[in-house]
């Protein structure tokens, strides 16, 4: 998988591009993932962004920030080797005990690209790195390149046109992945800590948004809570 040119394509390309490879009795591989597809055929690595036409041109000049991502992951984990990982927290929590006939008027708290910037909070990614990536349009692009840190690479093979059950994984950087995980698992646990402060008012919460019974008291806490960690929000209605 080395040395291959990478190429980007609209996605409305795949299968044209896959018909070709197959139609010519060539060998080759495929992989399909949540962000991007991808197909490699002779010296190039075809890279589809599975999203609509917009967007797609948005991730495409977003790439450059996975290689920044990464390079300053890498410095994150030489300055601090031995970085401790939160306990698992769960990415959606519910109320069960909530009798929702009798709950009042309910509100909700939006982090704002939580992710990134709890990555910028612990010092995973650069000044730099965080403004570069900031920009609305970018949202998909950044969330890829924390997420796919250190990940492996699942690859189905083509062989002489065939699409076989044959698969190649590229193992991904274990440190890498732990990187990810640390973000991941930061945002729920503050997602945790604000249910508990909540009690009997809290509702659910869905990874970065937080929903609960509407008080001025409660609002006050949640917004006091977050502004601590040095983290962005938006009230929900």
């Amino acid at each position: 998988m080395k040395n291959k040119t990478i190429k980007y394509a609209p996605l409305r390309l795949h299968n044209f591009i896959l018909k070709r490879l197959i139609a010519s009795g060539s060998n080759g591989y495929i992989k399909k993932g949540t962000f991007t597809n991808e197909i490699v055929w002779g010296n190039y690595s075809y890279i589809f962004p599975c999203m609509n036409k917009k967007s797609q041109a948005n991730f495409k000049k977003g790439m450059f920030l996975f290689g920044m991502v990464r390079r300053d992951a890498k410095r994150f984990i030489q300055k601090r080797p031995n970085f401790r990982i939160p306990k698992k927290y769960s990415q959606i929590e519910y109320n069960k005990d909530v009798n929702f006939e009798l709950f009042g008027k309910v509100t909700g708290t939006d982090l704002n690209h939580a992710y990134w910037r709890i990555a910028y909070n612990l010092g995973v990614i650069s000044d730099k790195t965080y403004i570069k990536g900031i920009d609305d349009k970018f949202k998909s692009v950044r969330l890829a390149a924390l997420s796919t840190l250190g990940s492996d690479k699942k690859y189905q093979r083509i062989l002489a046109g065939k699409i076989t059950q044959e698969t190649l994984i590229i193992k991904g950087e274990d440190d890498l992945q732990r990187v990810y995980v640390l973000i991941r698992l930061t945002c729920y646990k503050y997602m945790s800590q604000v249910k508990k402060m909540l009690g009997k008012d809290f509702l659910c919460y869905k990874t970065d948004a937080i929903y609960y019974i509407d008080t001025k008291e409660n609002r006050q806490k949640v917004r006091d809570f977050f502004k601590s960690k040095d983290l962005l929000m938006k009230q929900l209605v």
